[in-house]
């Protein structure tokens, strides 16, 4: 494990919010000696932004899923998991909530820009980091026009959504073009708060959108670090950042995108947990600066030279 500056905006100083407590499970996946390191919260004293520190190296990141993924199903088998997360009854399911509200969402969104019906919208949907599929099967159900698709690292939770679900999954690291198409509509939940380098793979998922599409992220709220308590699943290693709406704003905006629509939902069911939800999109005016090639800076230069000019 190693100290960690902020990831957002580079800077060094911060404040510690609390120390994680209780038994970490996943610590064991990797060493039983990372047990003896304090681990904690911190908030970014620059920018707000909040995040682990000391946090697992890539080795040690790599070594934990790799030993995650034989337990997966240790005490249940694939289709039992997948049956009972499906069987939840709808006023229960955190999976409908999110798809009744994407489809409402997404009609409102359609009206707006001219009156179009979401009938033939999305075309296509891709979820990333798509786990056994049940959030797919649900999206499926509700949209069912839609081609399907799905990428999963994780062997076990890969092979079960291409079997039960409609869909063309891969078991594979995420990047842009792996399909070889565009998707109206791409899934990015309960993911996020989990990689080191967010914003890669952000910018990686604004170049796989349509014109028209947009992404759907979910990552826990801010809100849980004043209303859970410190030994909370929530805190262990694997999460690794924590973020606000305005700072998964920021992310986003540097990766080429802007907020079309955000809401948080506090203290959901039983395990009291809370979740922010953004959908973006593509921007249309926004120049990614800290990502051009030195032939694009010239270009860029050029452009702007000329506008100025004719202004």
């Amino acid at each position: 494990m190693h100290d960690v500056n902020c990831y957002l905006c580079a800077s060094s100083k911060k404040s510690l919010l609390f120390l994680q407590a209780g038994h970490d499970p996943y610590l064991d996946q990797v060493s039983s000696d990372l047990h003896a390191v304090e681990r904690g919260w911190y908030i970014c004293d620059a920018c707000g932004f909040v995040f682990r520190s000391p946090a697992l190296s890539s080795d040690e990141i790599a070594q934990l899923y790799a030993n995650y993924e034989q337990h997966i199903f240790r005490t249940t088998t694939p289709d039992a998991y997948f049956d009972r997360i499906i069987s939840i009854p709808d006023a229960d399911s955190e999976n409908t909530a999110k798809t009744l509200w994407l489809q409402e969402t997404l009609q409102q969104q359609k009206e707006q820009q001219g009156g179009r019906s979401t009938e033939n919208f999305p075309r296509t949907i891709l979820d990333v980091g798509c786990g056994g599929g049940t959030l797919l099967h649900t999206i499926g159900n509700h949209f069912p026009q839609a081609a399907l698709y799905g990428v999963e690292l994780n062997t076990p939770y890969a092979e079960l959504a291409a079997r039960r679900v409609q869909a063309t999954v891969l078991n594979t690291e995420y990047k842009s073009g792996l399909f070889d198409k565009r998707f109206d509509l791409i899934l990015f939940t309960k993911v996020l708060e989990h990689i080191p380098e967010p914003l890669t793979i952000l910018r990686e998922m604004a170049q796989d959108l349509s014109d028209d599409g947009l992404l759907f992220v979910e990552v826990p709220d801010i809100s849980d670090l004043y209303s859970l308590p410190p030994d909370h699943g929530r805190f262990q290693i694997p999460h690794i950042h924590y973020y606000s709406e305005n700072t998964l704003t920021t992310l986003l905006n540097r990766a080429g995108m802007d907020v079309v629509i955000s809401r948080s939902i506090y203290k959901i069911a039983s395990q009291k947990r809370s979740y922010l939800q953004i959908l973006a999109k593509t921007s249309k005016n926004r120049i990614d600066i800290e990502n051009l090639t030195s032939n694009e800076i010239v270009s860029l230069r050029k452009r702007i030279q000329t506008h100025m000019m004719g202004s």
